[in-house]
């Protein structure tokens, strides 16, 4: 089973244009804009810091980890080949299936979010709290997929994905000893955010690949076409 799942992965990445990917195009558009932002972020929060190589080392393994499932989920969405609707395999062994894709890929990506945390935190100098925060924020992002539910997916691109990597990056980007005395502040208004934020349009993102699975599981994704 994990064999099919490596090789189903490997094929439907290679196979798959981000042209031919639901919002594709848009999606990854996003990222720059996002390191944009970040920019601007960084240099209001650090402008009479100097940005050393070690800190180009430290945003390249973030930024390199967080691009890889942005880019997974574009060309992984919640889809099953038309071959399988062919095979004899009814709605509850279609579900199963899609069901153990999605959480390979929600695995590999959050391996890849776990070792990019254990980088931070052994080679450079990153909080308990700061890595809390990543790790979680991290775990969440990793189970994101592309959505069939235009407000729910416009959510998902525009919003909840910039706002879970540009929240992580400034915990690890900004020392602790910008904020002196505020750091605990800054450490509280984080999590706050999190779970105000991000964790309700996560709820409602989950929620919606619940709805896909079914969708795809029962051929209406292709009934309609």
């Amino acid at each position: 089973m994990i064999g099919k799942l490596i090789n189903d992965y490997i094929c439907t990445g290679k196979g798959m244009s981000l042209k031919e990917t639901p919002r594709g195009v848009g999606d990854i558009a996003m990222f720059p804009l996002t390191l944009q932002v970040i920019a601007i972020v960084r240099g209001i929060m650090l402008g009479g810091v100097k940005y050393l190589w070690t800190d180009a080392i430290r945003d390249s393994i973030f930024t390199i980890a967080f691009f890889i499932i942005w880019i997974s989920q574009i060309k992984h969405p919640i889809k099953m080949s038309r071959m399988y609707y062919l095979c004899p395999m009814n709605a509850d062994e279609r579900v199963a299936y899609i069901k153990n894709a999605y959480f390979f890929r929600c695995i590999f990506h959050s391996i890849l979010i776990v070792t990019a945390c254990i980088i931070l935190y052994t080679v450079f100098d990153v909080s308990l709290y700061s890595l809390l925060y990543i790790l979680l924020c991290g775990l969440m992002y990793s189970f994101l997929s592309n959505v069939r539910d235009n407000k729910t997916d416009f959510m998902r691109a525009v919003f909840l994905k910039p706002a879970m990597y540009i929240s992580s990056y400034i915990q690890f980007a900004v020392p602790a000893s910008h904020f002196g005395r505020d750091e605990m502040i800054f450490t509280v208004c984080s999590f706050a955010f999190l779970l105000i934020v991000e964790l309700p349009m996560f709820i409602s993102v989950i929620r919606a690949i619940n709805d896909d699975i079914r969708v795809v599981a029962t051929g209406e994704d292709y009934s309609r076409c």
